[in-house]
């Protein structure tokens, strides 16, 4: 189990031979922390076939770690991964994802 400061854990599969991985995303979800945990995110996610994203208690995220998410459900489909997100977040975020449309990337 890898973690980067105080915004992602990784925790990869404890079966032998499953490529799985389950990486939770919390706090602070910026342009600001991207930067520090893009290296790890990248490197759990081109060894896994099967990517659990997790978001959860969420106290800030911008359009630019939506980007992140939605190019790797873009990019998955070509490399034959599967992904998906389950999204926690607080009302007041989950209104704004529904009111911009961005709410369809988490589905």
């Amino acid at each position: 189990m890898k973690s980067n400061e105080k915004n992602m854990l990784i925790a990869p599969s404890k079966k032998k031979g499953e490529k799985k991985v389950k990486i939770t995303f919390k706090n602070d979800l910026t342009i600001f922390s991207i930067e520090s945990i893009k290296d790890q995110f990248i490197n759990a996610v081109q060894k896994n076939d099967v990517i659990q994203l997790e978001l959860k208690d969420v106290k800030n995220i911008d359009l630019t770690f939506m980007q992140l998410i939605y190019s790797l459900k873009i990019s998955s489909a070509s490399l034959k991964k599967e992904v998906s997100v389950n999204a926690n977040l607080s009302e007041d975020i989950k209104s704004l994802f529904s009111n911009s449309g961005i709410s369809k990337i988490l589905k």
